[in-house]
């Protein structure tokens, strides 16, 4: 596999420990975006306008366009993706490692829940970042 920078490999697993707030921000740039100051027309009476009377497309447009909503939506797609397919190990790693903000496991933790090595965690938690990074076109 590639090996990422150490930043990367920070980044990545910031966007797995806080993959609500992704959500939420995600929500907020499309409510954002979908609810801008629309400028009234002071041309009355003039040319046709050149937008789409298709709601629903203007909408998706507005979405598509936007760069900061596709990438949110991006690593957020890819996040969840990823989640789906991981085995039992990588699901017990991420949900105590980054979902669970009750508690802060350390990897010790971790390895003691999986009945294995904290070096075997870690190399699954690499595989897990590779994997995510990949995905996200990073390598």
């Amino acid at each position: 596999m590639s090996k990422l920078s150490t930043v990367q490999n920070k980044t990545i697993e910031e966007y797995w420990s806080s993959l609500d707030e992704l959500k939420k921000q995600l929500r907020y740039r499309e409510w954002e975006l979908l609810n801008a100051h629309q400028e009234t027309d002071t041309n009355i009476g003039g040319g046709k306008s050149n937008r789409i009377s298709d709601t629903t497309g203007n909408k998706a447009i507005i979405l598509a366009e936007d760069k900061n909503y596709q990438h949110l939506k991006n690593i957020i797609t890819t996040l969840e993706q990823l989640y789906k397919e991981l085995d039992h190990d990588q699901k017990t790693i991420v949900d105590m490692r980054y979902f669970d903000k009750q508690e802060a496991y350390e990897w010790s933790h971790v390895a003691d829940k999986l009945y294995m090595s904290v070096q075997r965690v870690l190399r699954k938690r690499n595989m897990l970042i590779d994997e995510t990074a990949r995905r996200l076109g990073w390598i």
